[in-house]
């Protein structure tokens, strides 16, 4: 992992979302999410895990295990995987390896990532929600 990139990308997200960055853990969770229309709470947490090829591969991407759908259960949401250090359930994994990602670490960050996880919690029952992104 470039940690000299990742942290300058969390403080990219920093300028519109409160963020704690973990370089130690490659974490970067974003305080308070503006979840889109249909989500409750609408301001919640997102977690990033930053593996440790980031930024060749993708980040793993958590939900607040607080945000409920109200039109059901959303397709990509997997409320049974959760981080290994997430002993209480507070995260549920919001799969992206589904969709056609497209990940390109020349052009892509974690702004654009956020981006995206807008546009797939959007449309989350949607076969490939990052197309709207």
């Amino acid at each position: 992992m470039k940690r000299g990139r990742a942290y300058e990308e969390a403080a990219k997200l920093g300028d519109r979302y409160p963020i704690r960055y973990s370089e130690a853990n490659r974490r970067v969770i974003i305080e308070r999410f503006d979840y889109p229309e249909g989500w409750n709470p609408r301001f919640a947490p997102m977690r990033y895990d930053l593996p440790e090829t980031y930024p060749r591969d993708v980040p793993t991407v958590y939900v607040s295990g607080t945000v409920s759908y109200e039109r059901g259960k959303p397709e990509h949401l997997l409320n049974r995987i959760h981080p290994a250090d997430d002993d209480d359930g507070e995260w549920a994994k919001w799969c992206i390896r589904d969709h056609f990602v497209n990940w390109d670490p020349e052009r892509d960050s974690l702004v654009k990532l956020t981006s995206m996880m807008r546009a797939s919690l959007a449309n989350p029952n949607s076969d490939n929600p990052f197309n709207e992104a």
